[in-house]
């Protein structure tokens, strides 16, 4: 079904020429050898990156001959060159200070292969250049280190006078579409659609660390009634390259693909939508620019509302298809495949959006919060994320399944570990049950548990662990009406013993609370406050399980907002 689906997309981009062709590939040139006629290099190999920080660039792309054998090569690779266009092992022969004579060799016989006899001046030029070409002489060239490095990528020649490189030539490109179509492949059954066909027995790989495939046989373990390899899942040469460049477009992408944690997730439609382009921003805010992030969240806005947006209601029937994968060792583990109508996915998102709809704090506080930025509410820096939860957390929201549970206590952990924590600067108290935490507890509790949990302050709801969280929130701000500024307030100190063990701590924060009262000049009205919500409370449990933790720390966050809000009067009370 997966392989399927990317050959139907494959074909629904080549349609509009927004893919390479068989034989070719969009790959990332890094830097190009300028020759003239006479194979002579005219100046420094240009550099064509750009540096967008330390390690990571933004590359020049262009449509490569390009083979299987190329993009799976590894104990061969000396003897697997590219055409015309290769790494600086095989243009030049070295490797930072290592020679490759095997490289260079094998790269100049594929291009006397190729070319035999061909009169193309760009072909002419890069083979005056080869033959005279002294591999140690590429210790001299400007950027070396670069060129042969880890991010120096493909290198590529241009003949002097031209815009394109040589192996864009009009007869370049048509002398290797003539070579390959000599290529013979062994016969077969292809299992996608049982037809008679050549078959193409190893797969393509993917950039994921060293490259990994979506489909691997690479132990004896794996194969079956004595075939070897791809034997054992029989793909035709022309579907396996459709698949394989179907997967690499959406894995470049910049729209069509979300990385999260350890997972890549990418998506795509039968035919163009405008789904497709922003998607990817829903779940990731940070890739989009102000009038992008305008766009989305007026989109996102309509969802939350239960309606289908404008821009994709002729679209409502159309298949969406959304596919998260991960490295295992030398293939892709496939962490999850959804398939469904862009009308069922946008009910899937309208649910998660309505499940995380908490009132705000603070007007910069996020309305549609990203995967990340739930993410990085479970733990203290980015690099402590679980590496899972990311793709668990996505496949949750697109199934309309139970979020992860990790999500959960990851959330109410920093709770705690933040009851105490202060801001380094000012030294003031910092919020431990943040907008973000309390969206994310109530979406848990609602989807996983079915619980009713209230977007805003509910003054009616009589669950003890609801009045408990409300009750803490009060006596906090009997304490501040009257100490003022204090080193440490009940949060810092009690926070989590009031969440999980009520009964240890409120008899104690309840005798404290007169002596705030009394000392307050408006403390009448905390008094006032404190009787209401204790009127409906007949104990104190011994304990509070996780989910009534989680409802304890919303009715914290609500209450508290309810106390400080901005149209409440200004006196110390917070009353009208």
């Amino acid at each position: 079904m997966i392989l399927q689906a990317l050959i139907s997309f494959y074909d629904r981009l080549a349609l509009a020429d927004k893919i390479s062709p068989y034989g070719f590939s969009d790959e990332d040139v890094g830097f190009v050898v300028n020759i003239d006629h006479e194979g002579r290099i005219t100046g420094p190999p240009e550099e064509l990156r750009t540096k967008i920080k330390m390690n990571i660039f933004e590359y020049r792309h262009s449509e490569v001959p390009y083979t299987n054998q190329v993009n799976v090569r590894a104990n061969a690779a000396a003897k697997t060159p590219n055409f015309m266009v290769d790494k600086a092992d095989y243009v030049f022969g070295m490797s930072g200070k290592a020679e490759k004579k095997e490289h260079h060799e094998s790269f100049t016989r594929r291009i006397d292969e190729v070319c035999k006899n061909s009169t193309d001046d760009g072909v002419l030029a890069v083979k005056a250049f080869l033959s005279t070409w002294n591999p140690v002489d590429s210790l001299a060239l400007p950027d070396w280190k670069e060129i042969s490095g880890p991010h120096g990528k493909w290198v590529a020649f241009r003949l002097q006078g031209d815009f394109c490189f040589v192996h864009e030539r009009s007869e370049v490109k048509k002398l290797w579409s003539d070579f390959i179509a000599r290529d013979e492949f062994p016969k077969g059954v292809n299992l996608l659609d049982g037809a008679a066909c050549n078959l193409q027995l190893q797969y393509a790989q993917f950039k994921f660390g060293s490259g990994a495939s979506l489909v691997s046989f690479n132990e004896v373990a794996y194969e079956s009634y004595g075939w070897k390899k791809g034997e054992n899942a029989r793909i035709s040469v022309e579907g396996e390259f459709k698949s394989s460049a179907a997967l690499k477009h959406l894995l470049r992408s910049k729209v069509q693909r979300l990385r999260v944690g350890d997972a890549a997730t990418v998506f795509w439609a039968e035919k163009e939508t405008p789904l497709e382009g922003f998607f990817s921003q829903i779940f990731d805010p940070f890739a989009a620019d102000k009038a992008a992030t305008i766009k989305v969240r007026k989109f996102l806005g309509t969802v939350r509302e239960g309606k289908l947006p404008k821009e994709i209601k002729a679209d409502a029937a159309m298949k969406f298809f959304i596919l998260g994968l991960s490295l295992n060792r030398a293939r892709l583990a496939l962490r999850f495949w959804h398939v469904g109508s862009v009308a069922e996915l946008i009910v899937r998102l309208h649910d998660h959006f309505s499940n995380l709809e908490m009132e705000r704090s603070f007007d910069n506080d996020i309305p549609f919060p990203g995967i990340w930025h739930l993410l990085k509410e479970t733990a203290r820096e980015t690099k402590n994320i679980s590496p899972i939860l990311g793709g668990t957390l996505v496949r949750a929201i697109l199934t309309g399944g139970h979020y992860p549970q990790n999500l959960y206590q990851g959330v109410l952990g920093r709770i705690r570990a933040d009851q105490a924590k202060k801001d380094k600067l000012s030294g003031k108290s910092i919020p431990n049950v943040n907008y973000l935490r309390a969206a994310i507890l109530k979406a848990v509790l609602q989807r996983n548990y079915h619980k009713e949990v209230p977007m805003t302050l509910d003054t009616e709801k009589r669950e003890t662990a609801y009045l408990l969280g409300r009750l803490f929130a009060v006596l906090e701000k009997a304490q501040l009406d009257a100490l003022g500024k204090v080193n440490a307030t009940i949060k810092d100190r009690f926070f989590s013993a009031a969440s999980a063990t009520p009964a240890s701590v409120f008899p104690r924060l309840l005798s404290l609370s007169q002596h705030h009262i009394t000392k307050a000049e408006y403390g009448y009205i905390s008094d006032r406050r404190i009787a209401e919500i204790m009127e409906h409370i007949d104990a104190f449990p011994v304990h509070l399980n996780l989910q009534n933790q989680g409802l304890f720390a919303i009715a914290y966050y609500q209450q508290k907002n309810a106390l400080y809000r901005k149209n409440e009067t200004k006196t110390l009370g917070g009353e009208k």
